[in-house]
């Protein structure tokens, strides 16, 4: 008889019986029903730094690598090169430094999920109170779908499940801290998701030695400058917001229309 599939598990850190997608998948982690032991709540309250980060993945049976929280703090500094108060010479630099570890663990989510990042570390034994509902060959079924490439009309391309998860993380954020009321700003918002994207993945195959410096510094060279562009000065910034590209985006604009 086939088993009724579980829709709900157990956060450990927070002892709440949450749906499936309140926590983050897991690729590997069959007795967690493939998903983290947190809840994303959970973790993102959690995580402020790279030692609340290390204790996360610690927990959640994922491999921690100094190069992806460098990956991170990266992105975090492009981010906040237009943070009114990041640029401000009166911020002290530890101030700055707090600024940049904060973003960068927000960056760190964003990232996390894509296949080609983390991998399977038992930190924590398999022998817990849950019991995996899905059969081998399900797992087989849900592997391959995790690997497949399909044709998104949004994203124009193909892509994994993982890559969409991360391009739509990513433009999500964008519309957390932009107005982006028309086609073209949503257009461009979804080409520098996807050269967020190509970036973080060229840097993780020039690492493994699949492709050289060079091919991998021509991708970032597109993220940075998309990101550094005047083109995102046309998102205005919702109240209340301070980071992001768009103040970096008019800083340039007005550059380059009046030298000063």
């Amino acid at each position: 008889m086939r088993k009724t599939p579980v829709t709900s598990k157990l956060c450990v850190k927070c002892n709440r019986v949450l749906p499936l997608g309140d926590f983050y998948p897991h690729k590997e982690w069959a007795m967690q029903k493939y998903r983290d032991a947190w809840c994303k709540e959970c973790a993102i309250q959690y995580c402020k730094d790279e030692e609340t980060l290390k204790q996360y993945c610690y927990e959640n049976n994922r491999e921690w690598k100094d190069s992806f929280w460098g990956s991170a703090m990266k992105k975090a500094q492009y981010i906040l090169a237009g943070d009114a108060k990041y640029i401000n010479p009166k911020t002290s630099p530890d101030k700055k430094r707090e600024l940049e570890v904060k973003t960068a663990a927000r960056q760190f989510f964003s990232m996390m999920n894509l296949s080609q990042f983390y991998g399977y570390v038992e930190n924590v034994g398999q022998d817990g109170e849950y019991v995996a509902d899905i059969q081998p060959d399900e797992e087989m079924e849900q592997r391959e779908r995790q690997l497949k490439r399909t044709y998104n009309p949004k994203w124009g391309g193909s892509f994994t499940e993982d890559e969409i998860k991360y391009l739509e993380d990513a433009y999500s954020q964008y519309e957390e801290d932009f107005v982006l009321d028309n086609v073209n700003t949503r257009d461009y918002a979804r080409k520098v998701a996807k050269a967020s994207l190509n970036a973080d993945i060229a840097e993780d195959k020039m690492r493994r030695g699949i492709i050289s410096a060079g091919a991998y510094k021509e991708a970032q060279k597109i993220f940075d400058d998309l990101s550094k562009s005047a083109n995102f000065a046309a998102c205005r910034r919702k109240p209340g917001e301070s980071s992001g590209f768009g103040s970096l985006g008019e800083t340039i604009m007005r550059l380059e229309v009046s030298g000063v």
